[in-house]
Protein backbone atom coordinates (compact mmCIF):
# COMPACT_ATOMS: atom_id res chain seq x y z
CA UNK A 1 0.00 0.00 0.00
CA UNK A 2 1.78 3.56 -0.96
CA UNK A 3 1.47 6.38 1.38
CA UNK A 4 1.13 10.17 0.93
CA UNK A 5 4.88 10.53 1.37
CA UNK A 6 5.56 8.28 -1.23
CA UNK A 7 3.34 10.11 -3.82
CA UNK A 8 5.50 12.76 -2.37
CA UNK A 9 8.43 11.93 -3.31
CA UNK A 10 7.62 10.50 -7.04
CA UNK A 11 5.54 13.61 -8.08
CA UNK A 12 8.10 15.47 -5.53
CA UNK A 13 8.98 18.01 -8.75
CA UNK A 14 5.37 18.54 -9.04
CA UNK A 15 4.73 19.48 -5.66
CA UNK A 16 7.90 21.90 -5.95
CA UNK A 17 6.62 23.65 -8.95
CA UNK A 18 3.12 24.43 -7.53
CA UNK A 19 4.71 25.50 -4.32
CA UNK A 20 7.29 27.65 -6.24
CA UNK A 21 4.13 29.04 -8.51
CA UNK A 22 2.73 29.80 -5.13
CA UNK A 23 5.52 31.50 -3.56
CA UNK A 24 6.47 33.78 -6.47
CA UNK A 25 2.50 34.76 -6.35
CA UNK A 26 3.60 36.56 -3.25
CA UNK A 27 5.94 38.78 -5.09
CA UNK A 28 4.91 41.63 -7.24
CA UNK A 29 4.79 40.58 -10.95
CA UNK A 30 8.19 41.79 -12.46
CA UNK A 31 9.98 40.00 -9.75
CA UNK A 32 7.91 36.82 -10.69
CA UNK A 33 8.72 36.85 -14.05
CA UNK A 34 12.28 37.26 -13.30
CA UNK A 35 12.52 34.93 -11.36
CA UNK A 36 10.82 32.32 -13.08
CA UNK A 37 12.82 32.95 -16.77
CA UNK A 38 16.11 32.91 -15.03
CA UNK A 39 17.48 29.05 -14.28
CA UNK A 40 21.20 30.40 -13.89
CA UNK A 41 21.82 29.93 -9.95
CA UNK A 42 24.71 33.05 -10.68
CA UNK A 43 21.87 35.18 -12.38
CA UNK A 44 19.16 34.36 -10.27
CA UNK A 45 20.72 33.15 -6.56
CA UNK A 46 17.08 33.62 -4.84
CA UNK A 47 15.42 31.12 -6.82
CA UNK A 48 18.67 29.01 -6.57
CA UNK A 49 18.27 29.24 -2.58
CA UNK A 50 14.95 29.30 -2.50
CA UNK A 51 14.96 25.59 -5.06
CA UNK A 52 17.36 24.63 -2.67
CA UNK A 53 15.75 24.91 0.68
CA UNK A 54 12.03 23.88 -0.76
CA UNK A 55 13.73 20.40 -1.89
CA UNK A 56 15.52 19.70 0.79
CA UNK A 57 12.21 20.58 2.85
CA UNK A 58 9.92 18.70 0.46
CA UNK A 59 12.42 15.75 0.83
CA UNK A 60 12.50 16.15 4.74
CA UNK A 61 8.74 15.63 5.11
CA UNK A 62 9.19 12.76 2.91
CA UNK A 63 11.51 11.14 5.27
CA UNK A 64 11.13 12.71 8.93
CA UNK A 65 7.41 10.96 10.12
CA UNK A 66 5.19 12.97 12.00
CA UNK A 67 7.60 15.13 14.25
CA UNK A 68 10.03 16.90 12.29
CA UNK A 69 12.87 17.65 14.00
CA UNK A 70 14.36 21.42 14.10
CA UNK A 71 17.71 20.08 13.07
CA UNK A 72 16.61 18.40 9.61
CA UNK A 73 14.54 21.56 8.90
CA UNK A 74 16.71 24.67 10.30
CA UNK A 75 18.86 24.77 7.03
CA UNK A 76 16.22 24.07 4.66
CA UNK A 77 13.85 26.96 5.92
CA UNK A 78 16.86 29.44 6.26
CA UNK A 79 17.33 29.50 2.65
CA UNK A 80 14.37 31.21 2.51
CA UNK A 81 13.81 32.68 5.19
CA UNK A 82 16.95 34.77 5.14
CA UNK A 83 15.88 36.08 1.95
CA UNK A 84 12.38 37.08 2.91
CA UNK A 85 13.46 38.43 6.05
CA UNK A 86 15.19 41.28 4.70
CA UNK A 87 12.38 42.00 1.82
CA UNK A 88 9.48 44.26 2.80
CA UNK A 89 7.09 41.60 4.58
CA UNK A 90 5.41 41.33 7.86
CA UNK A 91 6.92 38.58 10.19
CA UNK A 92 3.32 36.91 8.90
CA UNK A 93 4.03 37.47 5.54
CA UNK A 94 7.18 36.49 5.47
CA UNK A 95 6.89 32.89 6.85
CA UNK A 96 3.96 32.29 5.23
CA UNK A 97 5.26 30.25 2.00
CA UNK A 98 5.40 27.40 4.28
CA UNK A 99 1.85 27.48 4.57
CA UNK A 100 1.73 27.26 0.57
CA UNK A 101 3.08 23.78 1.00
CA UNK A 102 0.23 22.93 2.15
CA UNK A 103 -2.05 24.27 -0.65
CA UNK A 104 0.84 22.67 -3.45
CA UNK A 105 0.81 19.33 -2.17
CA UNK A 106 -3.51 19.51 -2.25
CA UNK A 107 -2.97 20.63 -5.88
CA UNK A 108 -0.52 17.95 -7.03
CA UNK A 109 -1.64 15.14 -5.54
CA UNK A 110 -5.28 15.83 -4.49
CA UNK A 111 -6.46 12.72 -7.15
CA UNK A 112 -4.21 9.97 -5.44
CA UNK A 113 -5.39 11.37 -1.88
CA UNK A 114 -8.66 10.84 -3.08
CA UNK A 115 -8.07 7.40 -4.36
CA UNK A 116 -6.28 5.82 -1.96
CA UNK A 117 -7.95 7.37 0.95
CA UNK A 118 -4.82 9.33 2.47
CA UNK A 119 -6.70 12.04 4.21
CA UNK A 120 -5.32 11.02 7.59
CA UNK A 121 -1.29 11.10 6.36
CA UNK A 122 -2.94 14.21 4.36
CA UNK A 123 -3.63 15.88 7.96
CA UNK A 124 -0.56 14.62 9.34
CA UNK A 125 1.85 16.18 6.91
CA UNK A 126 -0.33 19.04 7.62
CA UNK A 127 0.51 19.17 11.16
CA UNK A 128 4.34 18.60 10.67
CA UNK A 129 4.10 21.55 7.85
CA UNK A 130 2.68 23.94 10.54
CA UNK A 131 5.58 22.95 13.10
CA UNK A 132 7.68 23.95 10.30
CA UNK A 133 6.00 27.23 10.17
CA UNK A 134 7.04 27.87 13.97
CA UNK A 135 10.70 26.74 12.85
CA UNK A 136 10.22 29.60 10.26
CA UNK A 137 8.68 32.02 13.06
CA UNK A 138 11.83 32.00 15.05
CA UNK A 139 14.57 32.29 12.04
CA UNK A 140 12.85 35.09 11.22
CA UNK A 141 13.51 36.54 14.10
CA UNK A 142 17.09 35.73 14.64
CA UNK A 143 17.46 37.03 11.18
CA UNK A 144 15.84 40.54 12.28
CA UNK A 145 17.31 40.67 15.44
CA UNK A 146 20.87 40.44 13.31
CA UNK A 147 19.81 43.32 11.21
CA UNK A 148 18.81 45.21 13.97
CA UNK A 149 21.82 44.81 15.96
CA UNK A 150 23.95 46.26 12.60
CA UNK A 151 21.98 48.57 12.22
CA UNK A 152 22.40 50.13 15.64
CA UNK A 153 25.84 49.21 15.51
CA UNK A 154 26.16 51.65 12.16
CA UNK A 155 24.09 54.45 13.74
CA UNK A 156 26.81 54.65 16.69
CA UNK A 157 29.53 54.19 14.50
CA UNK A 158 27.74 57.91 12.59
CA UNK A 159 26.95 59.47 16.07
CA UNK A 160 30.80 58.52 17.14
CA UNK A 161 32.46 60.21 14.04
CA UNK A 162 29.71 63.15 13.76
CA UNK A 163 30.70 63.30 17.50
CA UNK A 164 35.07 63.48 16.81
CA UNK A 165 34.65 65.51 13.54
CA UNK A 166 32.82 68.64 15.39
CA UNK A 167 35.77 67.86 18.11
CA UNK A 168 33.09 67.33 20.86
CA UNK A 169 34.91 64.02 21.52
CA UNK A 170 38.62 63.79 22.47
CA UNK A 171 39.99 60.77 21.91
CA UNK A 172 41.79 59.76 25.23
CA UNK A 173 43.68 56.41 24.12
CA UNK A 174 45.91 58.54 21.88
CA UNK A 175 47.14 60.83 25.08
CA UNK A 176 47.81 57.73 27.26
CA UNK A 177 44.29 58.35 29.32
CA UNK A 178 43.57 54.73 29.35
CA UNK A 179 46.51 54.11 32.20
CA UNK A 180 45.75 56.63 34.53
Amino acid sequence: MLKLVDFLVLDQQVVLDAWFDLILGTYSENTAVLWKKRDDPFANPVRHRFEAGMRGIVMGLATCGEAPDAATFIPFLDEIVRVRAVQDFTPSQATAFIFLLKKAVREALWPKIIEHNLFVQLLALESAIDVLALFSLDIYCECREKIYALRIDQIKKQYDRLLKRANLVCDLSAEGGEDQ
